[in-house]
């Protein structure tokens, strides 16, 4: 299978981690397109020219981290990072859904930082910023954090470790206990070390 990745991309890192904790890692071939040409080879293979994109070994094309997660993880049947019980299933997405939301904030926070300062969005910069505090806040009162290993830690681990590099002066563990005790000890699976990237 060909995963198109950047290193520093939190979805693309899911896709990454995900493999890893399957324990198929090793058959993922990554390759690094460029995503700002769309006469590039890459945009003739995935329409939407983003990352993370994954061919299957049938030549099938898989796009979106979530969707390619959960190819991932059926290619596996003892896996369940997506648990068949629908309760157990549904917590999974949940945490995931928030994870998400968490990335995405990060996200566009970062992305208008590189914008010269006089035209940042400030308005926006701060929504961001509340909407960042309010996700952690959830996840942390949440009790879903405490299930056996699935997609949304995952999700939520990538999302936590984007803050520390991407804002690091920034002290999410403050007032958030439960979050930062699990956070502490996902950090170091494997899986985790491995895909970090600056």
């Amino acid at each position: 299978m060909m995963l198109y990745s950047k290193p520093t991309s939190p979805y693309a890192r899911k896709v990454r981690v995900v493999a890893m904790e399957l324990g198929i890692g090793d058959q993922l071939s990554i390759a690094d397109p460029p995503l700002r040409n769309a006469s590039s080879p890459f945009w003739q293979i995935n329409p939407s020219g983003t990352v993370p994109a994954l061919i299957t070994d049938d030549g099938e094309l898989v796009l979106e981290s979530n969707v390619i997660c959960e190819y991932l993880n059926s290619q596996e049947p003892d896996c369940t990072l997506f648990p068949s019980t629908p309760a157990l299933r549904w917590r999974a997405l949940r945490l995931c859904a928030l994870g998400d939301a968490l990335i995405g904030s990060l996200v566009t926070r970062f992305k208008e930082g590189w914008r010269p300062e006089h035209m940042r969005d400030q308005k926006l910069i701060d929504l961001e910023v509340d909407r960042m505090r309010s996700v952690m806040d959830a996840i942390d009162r949440s009790d879903l954090l405490e299930d056996d290993l699935n997609i949304g830690h995952v999700s939520v681990g990538c999302g936590l470790s984007l803050s520390d590099r991407r804002f690091a002066s920034e002290d999410w563990r403050k007032d958030r206990e439960r979050m930062a005790r699990w956070y502490e000890i996902f950090e170091r699976r494997s899986s985790m070390v491995s895909t970090y990237a600056e």
